[in-house]
């Protein structure tokens, strides 16, 4: 179970939001490069970034700090956030050297720009934001109801060439309460050919092993945010303590 730790960025700030909800936000760093290379650091082997505002407002907001992080880290970055179009995912993908951009709310919209990145580049530049609340597909930044269950969106993305969705209920988003392992399960057994990484609800060691436990091989990783930046697994209070002597790299705090 690969393991990987999540940037969110609004406003050029490090955050996290609360079972999806704008207006109620834990901002954990005023200096996302910091966050990314403490990651790297850590020995992680990817980052996941989501532009918050680009979801919002359809177009990505945070390129130039995005862009630092590309440049300060050697592992491979996921990037997500606002990308709506052909010509964006082409300007991430060749200008960032971004490993896979992350689409949701475009996949729904623009299906045929699906096609196109899987034609052009492959399926592995690519992989399928499905974001759920009520067994309904939420878009543009977790506001939007798309009216298609997430079983039926991975299917369509199946049917395209798809081979990756990140799968997130976002009631769960920030309240450490476990991954919805029965969604998961559901579209890792009704589709043909899509791994799956859960994203969001991992609070603690026991719920992150519960995931590995499933031992489906098409559920094969994982992100975490909160847990990480609030210090949840016992091997980062080490990691940490070491970092702290460390003067060169000012750890992120925590901000309510």
């Amino acid at each position: 179970m690969l393991v990987i730790p999540v940037i969110d960025i609004k406003d050029g700030k490090c955050l996290r939001l609360f079972h999806g909800h704008y207006e109620t936000t834990n901002y954990y760093s005023d200096n996302p490069v910091t966050v990314a290379r403490l990651f790297r650091k850590e020995n992680f082997k990817c980052i996941h970034i989501t532009d918050l505002d680009g979801a919002v407002q359809g177009e990505m907001k945070n390129y130039p700090i995005i862009r630092e992080i590309c440049k300060s880290v050697d592992i491979p970055v996921l990037l997500g956030g606002g990308i709506r179009d052909f010509e964006t995912a082409k300007k991430i993908i060749e200008d960032l050297g971004v490993y896979r951009v992350v689409i949701g709310t475009g996949a729904i919209a623009n299906p045929d720009m699906i096609k196109k990145i899987i034609d052009i580049y492959s399926p592995s530049k690519l992989a399928i934001g499905i974001d759920e609340k009520l067994n309904n597909v939420v878009t543009n930044g977790w506001i939007n109801f798309a009216n298609i269950t997430p079983l039926k969106f991975a299917r369509m993305m199946d049917d395209l060439g798809v081979k990756r969705v990140i799968y997130q209920d976002v009631t769960r988003v920030g309240n450490c309460s476990g991954a919805f392992t029965e969604r998961l399960l559901e579209i890792a057994n009704n589709t043909k050919n899509i791994k799956i990484t859960s994203a969001g609800g991992i609070g603690n060691y026991p719920q992150l092993k519960m995931l590995a436990d499933l031992n489906n091989p098409k559920i094969d990783s994982v992100m975490i945010s909160k847990a990480l930046y609030e210090n949840k697994f016992p091997c980062q209070v080490i990691w940490r303590d070491i970092e702290r002597i460390d003067t060169s790299l000012e750890l992120p705090k925590v901000k309510k």
